[in-house]
């Protein structure tokens, strides 16, 4: 695939400024990022993790050129971002958490033109690219309402409506889903999976803290972590980059001891017919030595399955793992 956001060992950081600071004269810089290199390629979902502080909404504002790193490049489709920030911002569209963006008192639909004069959209041009974003983020019978009547789910969608005024290639989503309940936030992953990234063909970022929705909506991953980069790569490749040892799921006729004496061993209710379920936790690699062990001592084994790790263990692992190395 064609990359088009590409960045190379970014850094930056920031001077903190607190009472500290100011009663005894002295500032202390802030790491923000560190060496960060990215490559997001054209069409995909890429999930940007990590805790609150890990860096990501500075990254997010590097691509968005409302700040500058210290030190390293990066270009988006082709462009510079620094030396060329204007051409980049065209091609980019942001969609940010802080509606004080918008004119409350003014209708959904009033907020769109006026953004849309600032693209140097006019006329009838305006009017048929604002129908079409409220069409796409199905904000259309909402269009009229004054913006202070929305929920936290529409003001999110008409943010969206508003970042795809210009056409962009790339949108920049930061914490979408901070703020919404689980049926909104349902309906914004929906929009983005099948309508921005599938119909639309758009290249998205989605920064969040949220490892269940990114697992769902990303096609590559990155965890950030005090400004650096833990772990890059497919939500397989994150579940599967700590070792081999995985859990599962089996249904025996009898709890053999080679069973109980397995790692995270935990039995569950008996099920009908005599069976049992058991989970546990083994290297993959072995488990055809221990079905073929079970067998060995008459232990009729009726399911093996494997249970997908929880990104969330994956990511307290490395976190865990860097602390203790540094």
């Amino acid at each position: 695939m064609l990359p088009v956001i590409e960045l190379s060992q970014i850094s930056k950081s920031f001077t903190e400024r607190n009472w500290k600071t100011f009663l005894f004269r002295k500032s202390y810089p802030v790491q923000a990022l560190e060496d960060v290199s990215l490559t997001v390629n054209k069409g995909e979902i890429m999930g940007l993790l990590g805790p609150n502080g890990a860096g990501k909404t500075t990254l997010i504002k590097i691509l968005a050129t409302l700040i500058t790193p210290d030190l390293g490049s990066g270009t988006i489709c082709g462009f510079d971002i620094c030396s060329q920030s204007h051409r980049v911002r065209e091609k980019i569209g942001l969609v940010s958490t802080n509606d004080r963006t918008f004119y409350w008192r003014l209708s959904g639909r009033d907020n769109l033109s006026f953004f849309a004069s600032l693209y140097n959209l006019w006329g009838q041009d305006k009017t048929q690219q604002i129908e079409k974003v409220l069409e796409l983020t199905d904000m259309t019978d909402k269009a009229d309402y004054r913006f202070m009547s929305y929920s936290a789910g529409q003001k999110q969608r008409l943010a969206i409506a508003r970042a795809m005024l210009s056409e962009p290639e790339i949108l920049l989503l930061d914490e979408a889903t901070a703020s919404l309940d689980p049926i909104a936030a349902r309906s914004l992953l929906d929009l983005t999976r099948n309508t921005l990234a599938a119909k639309e063909q758009k290249t998205i970022l989605w920064c969040t803290h949220n490892l269940t929705e990114a697992d769902e909506i990303c096609d590559r991953l990155t965890i950030l972590h005090q400004g650096r980069i833990l772990q890059s790569g497919t939500p397989a490749e994150i579940h599967n980059c700590l070792g081999y040892k995985q859990s599962y799921r089996l249904v025996v006729d009898s709890l053999h001891p080679s069973l109980q004496n397995q790692q995270d061993y935990q039995p569950i209710l008996e099920k009908e017919q005599g069976a049992y379920a058991c989970t546990l936790t083994i290297d993959h690699a072995r488990v055809p030595e221990l079905l073929k062990s079970l067998a060995g001592s008459g232990v009729g084994v009726y399911e093996c399955s494997q249970i997908k790790r929880p990104l969330e263990a994956a990511f307290t692992e490395l976190v865990l793992r860097k602390q203790k190395g540094s």
